[in-house]
């Protein structure tokens, strides 16, 4: 009985994010900021909105710069038979391609190792990404810190790749989602 319970639960939660990840607005890069988390909204549906920030480092000799990962947070419906609607919070994170798959990249808030995050896809246009719902813990966490920093493997390196989001704004906008 009590398996049959953890299937149910492993299996809504990868239901609530294919539902995000197929019906989510996607947002450009362009949209979202790297100083602050910003809340944007699909342009036809101002009721789909999520909260984003991103890393970006300068391309040499270019005015370009490049996204090394965007961190989204977005509230998803489930849907459970008999029971009302639930919005959950869904941690998207898209990083580059080539990074190592088989490693799940590390959230830490303010240093401290919070959770892995396993990938679900990979692809040109968004690079790959990982994506799970999150509880309140992570939340309040997120509320409460500096600083986001996301550790992920290199393909073919030892080394890992470390980027540091600021937290600044998750609060206010994190609120906005729930309006």
């Amino acid at each position: 009985m009590k398996m049959n319970k953890i299937y149910k639960k492993k299996f809504l939660n990868k239901l609530i994010i294919l539902t995000v990840l197929l019906l989510a607005p996607i947002t450009s890069s362009a949209e979202v900021g790297s100083k602050k988390w910003t809340k944007e909204c699909a342009k036809d549906n101002k009721k789909s909105c999520l909260i984003a920030i991103k890393s970006q480092v300068p391309i040499p000799d270019s005015d370009k710069k490049q996204t090394l990962a965007t961190a989204i947070v977005q509230l998803a419906s489930t849907t459970k038979l008999k029971e009302e609607n639930k919005l959950v919070p869904v941690l998207t994170v898209r990083f580059p391609l080539n990074v190592d798959l088989k490693k799940k990249p590390l959230i830490q808030i303010d240093k401290k190792n919070f959770l892995n995050i396993p990938f679900t896809h990979c692809n040109t246009n968004e690079g790959c990404v990982t994506s799970m719902v999150i509880n309140d813990e992570v939340i309040k966490s997120f509320k409460s810190g500096k600083e986001l920093t996301l550790v992920m493997g290199v393909f073919r390196s030892k080394d890992n790749l470390t980027v540091t989001l600021p937290l600044k704004g998750f609060s206010k906008a994190y609120d906005s989602l729930l309006k």
